[in-house]
C-alpha cells in the first residue's frame, strides 16, 4: 500500500488537488438555485434560450443590452434535457468545477514547459494556489462566463507555448480558433486579441515564421472576428436589441474620445491605478512579480539580441496583460461617479478587477517562481523596492480619490472578491486594513524566500503556497457569499420563487403580462421570464395590459399578469382573481372562465380582487 502510494504520489496529489478544487467551485451548490448578478446572466441563458428555439425578446429587449454568445454555447445543451431552471443552474455550477479542473491541468503543463527543472509535486502545488485564487472561487458560484473564460484563456496560452515549442500548422491553427473561441465569450478580451495579432505580426516581420505559419496564426481568427460581427447582427435583430451605439462600438467610441479631455485622462488614470491596487492587494504583490519576470526576459533579450527560452510567450503575456488592463479601465472612466465624486460614489468604479483576472492566472504563476527563484540579492532588492514603490504609489492616488466618499459599502463585491479579506475587520471599506494586510502578507512571503536562502528551498515554496491559499479561499467563498449567494437566498426569502413555481404549474400554453412597478423594477419580469422558460411573456405596463373587445367580438379567453402588490387596487372590472402572492408581488388571474378552469385543480381558493382589502 505505502509502496503504491509512493509510486503514484504525483497522481494521488493531482486527483486530492482536483477535488478541492472542484468542491470549493461547488462549495454553496445548494442555495445556488436562480440567476442572481446584474443583467449578465440573463444576457447569457437568453442566447441559449433562443438557440433552442424559445423567443424571450418581449422581456429583454426592453431593457437589456449585447452580451456575447460564447457561453450561451455552453449553456444550450442543458434547455435540450431539462426546463428546469432549479437543475439547470446546479447543472451549470457543476460544469464551473469542471472547467475548474481542466484549467488546473492546463495551468500544470504550461508551468511544467515554463520551469522544467522544477520537481513535479511543486508544479502540482503552485498550479493549486494559482486555481485556488480568490476571484477564482467567488466567480464559481455564478453561472456566467467567467469560470469558462479562464479556462479558455489558459488554454490559449498553453497552445502558445505548444507552439513556440513546436511551431506547425497545426498548432497555429488551434491557437488561433482558441483566441476566436476568448473573444466570442466576453468581448473584453479585445486587449488580448490585439496582443495576439501585434505578436504574430511581430513574428513575421523578425522572419521568425514564414508565411504559411502567419497566414494559420492570424486567417482563423480574422475570419471568427468578421464572423461574430455577422452573427451579432443577427442576434441584435432577433432579440429585439437593436444595433444600438451600446450594443456595438459605440459605447466604448464616446469613452475613448473623452481621452481627448484633461478629466478623461484623470478619470483613466483613477481607475487604472485603483485596479493595480486591488490587484496588488488581493495577490500580496505577486502581481507585481509577475508582470516584472516578462518584462525583464524581454529587456534581457533585446538588450544581448538571443532571445531567450519562452521570449516571446513573455512578450505576448506582458502585451495581453497592458491590453486586458487599459480595455477594463477605459471601459469605466466615463461614469458620472468617477467624474464627480460623492459620498455615495460606487467604490466598485476604482477597484473593479473582474475583467482584469482572466489574465491574472499566469501572472500569480510566473510571479511565485520569479520570487522563489530569484537568486540575486541585489536583483532581490531592487525588485522588493521597485514593488514598495509601485503599491505606494496607487495606494496614495487612491487614497485621495476615496477620501470624499463616505458610503464605503457599496460595492460589487463579485467584481472585486480579491480584496474582500477587509470584511473579517470591518463593516465599511478600509483602504488601511487593505495595505496592511496586504503588505504583511508580500513581506511574509519575502521572508520566507530570503532566510535561510540555501535550506529548505523547497519547503518553504510550499508553505508560501499554503499560506496563500489560505488566505485566498475565505476571501473567495465570503465574496461568493455576500456577492451571490445573498441575492440567491433574497429571492427566494421574498417568495418569488415559490409564487413562479405555482404560476408554472397552471399557466399552460396562455401568457404572462408582467407590469413595471413605481420603481420601474423590470429585473422581476427577467425572473419570471427564465423561470417560465416555454411561456411567452411580455413586459408592459399596467396602462398597456389588453382591453376586453367590444361586446359583438368574443371576449378575451383570459390570461396572466404578474404585478407588483401596489397595483392590485388599480384594476377595475369584476374577473380579477388572486393567483399567487410574494411579498414585493402579485399574480393575477384575467378572466372568468379561465378562472372556472383552474379552480377545481388548486388546493387554494382563489380571490376576486374586488373583495380583498
Amino acid at each position: 500500500m505505502l509502496k503504491t502510494i509512493k509510486n503514484q504520489h504525483k497522481t494521488l496529489l493531482f486527483l486530492l488537488f482536483s477535488a478541492v478544487i472542484f468542491l470549493f467551485r461547488i462549495f454553496y451548490i445548494r442555495e445556488s438555485n436562480v440567476l442572481a448578478i446584474r443583467n449578465d446572466e440573463y444576457g447569457y441563458w437568453n442566447h441559449a434560450a433562443l438557440f433552442t428555439g424559445h423567443d424571450w425578446s418581449d422581456v429583454f429587449a426592453g431593457h437589456m443590452n449585447w452580451y456575447s454568445y460564447g457561453y450561451s454555447l455552453i449553456l444550450t445543451p442543458l434547455f435540450w434535457f431539462s426546463h428546469d431552471l432549479h437543475l439547470m443552474y446546479k447543472t451549470a455550477i457543476v460544469l464551473n468545477g469542471i472547467f475548474a479542473i481542466l484549467t488546473f491541468y492546463l495551468c500544470i503543463q504550461c508551468a511544467k514547459m515554463l520551469f522544467p527543472k522544477t520537481e513535479r509535486w511543486l508544479l502540482l502545488t503552485v498550479s493549486f494556489m494559482v486555481c485556488m485564487y480568490s476571484s477564482y472561487i467567488t466567480q464559481g458560484a455564478i453561472a456566467w462566463s467567467e469560470t469558462f473564460l479562464y479556462l479558455l484563456v489558459w488554454l490559449l496560452l498553453y497552445l502558445f507555448l505548444r507552439f513556440e515549442q513546436h511551431p506547425s500548422v497545426q498548432h497555429a491553427l488551434y491557437a488561433s480558433l482558441c483566441m476566436g473561441a476568448c473573444y466570442i465569450t466576453h468581448n473584453r478580451t479585445i486587449g488580448i486579441v490585439t496582443a495576439y495579432i501585434l505578436i504574430v505580426l511581430f513574428l513575421r516581420l523578425a522572419d521568425a515564421i514564414d508565411w504559411k505559419l502567419f497566414a494559420a496564426m492570424l486567417l482563423p481568427l480574422l475570419a471568427i472576428l468578421f464572423l461574430n460581427v455577422e452573427i451579432k447582427a443577427y442576434l441584435c435583430t432577433a432579440e429585439g436589441f437593436g444595433l444600438k451605439p451600446k450594443n456595438g462600438m459605440g459605447a466604448q467610441v464616446s469613452h475613448l474620445l473623452s481621452l481627448l479631455t484633461l478629466q478623461g485622462w484623470r478619470n483613466l488614470i483613477r481607475s487604472l491605478s485603483g485596479q493595480m491596487w486591488a490587484l496588488m492587494a488581493s495577490t500580496f504583490g505577486i502581481l507585481f512579480w509577475g508582470l516584472a519576470r516578462c518584462a525583464l526576459r524581454i529587456i534581457h533579450a533585446f538588450a544581448t539580441k538571443k532571445p531567450e527560452k519562452h521570449t516571446t510567450f513573455y512578450l505576448f503575456t506582458l502585451l495581453a496583460c497592458i491590453g486586458t488592463f487599459l480595455i477594463s479601465a477605459i471601459s469605466l472612466i466615463d461614469p458620472a461617479s468617477i467624474t464627480s465624486l460623492d459620498s455615495d460614489t460606487d467604490l466598485t468604479y476604482f477597484i473593479y478587477t473582474r475583467y482584469n483576472e482572466c489574465i491574472i492566472g499566469i501572472l500569480l504563476l510566473l510571479g511565485f517562481f520569479e520570487l522563489a527563484q530569484c537568486k540575486s540579492l541585489k536583483k532581490l532588492l531592487l525588485l522588493t523596492l521597485g514593488e514598495a514603490c509601485f503599491y505606494s504609489a496607487v495606494s496614495t492616488l487612491l487614497y485621495f480619490n476615496l477620501q470624499r466618499i463616505t458610503d464605503t459599502w457599496h460595492y460589487r463585491s463579485f467584481c472585486a472578491a480579491g480584496i474582500g479579506f477587509y470584511r473579517l475587520f470591518s463593516e465599511d471599506f478600509s483602504l488601511k486594513w487593505c495595505i496592511v494586510i496586504s503588505a504583511a502578507g508580500a513581506f511574509l512571503l519575502l521572508l520566507l524566500f530570503t532566510i535561510l536562502r540555501t535550506c529548505f528551498h523547497r519547503l518553504r515554496q510550499a508553505t508560501a503556497c499554503i499560506l496563500l491559499i489560505a488566505a485566498f479561499i475565505p476571501t473567495g467563498l465570503y465574496s461568493a457569499q455576500i456577492g451571490t449567494i445573498h441575492s440567491q437566498l433574497g429571492k427566494v426569502s421574498s417568495g418569488n420563487l415559490a409564487m413562479f413555481d405555482l404560476l408554472k404549474d397552471v399557466v399552460g400554453d396562455r401568457d404572462v403580462y408582467c407590469t413595471l412597478d413605481d420603481t420601474k423594477n423590470y429585473r422581476i419580469a427577467y425572473e419570471l421570464q427564465v423561470n417560465l422558460i416555454d411561456t411567452h411573456v411580455y413586459s408592459i405596463t399596467m396602462e398597456d395590459l389588453p382591453e376586453d373587445p367590444p361586446d359583438p367580438l368574443p371576449a378575451e379567453e383570459g390570461y396572466f399578469i404578474c404585478c407588483s402588490n401596489g397595483d392590485l387596487d388599480s384594476f377595475e372590472g369584476d374577473d380579477y382573481y388572486l393567483l399567487a402572492q410574494s411579498r414585493y408581488y402579485a399574480v393575477v388571474i384575467k378572466g372568468e372562465s379561465l378562472m372556472q378552469e383552474l379552480a377545481p385543480n388548486l388546493e387554494l381558493e382563489l380571490f376576486n380582487l374586488n373583495d380583498l382589502t
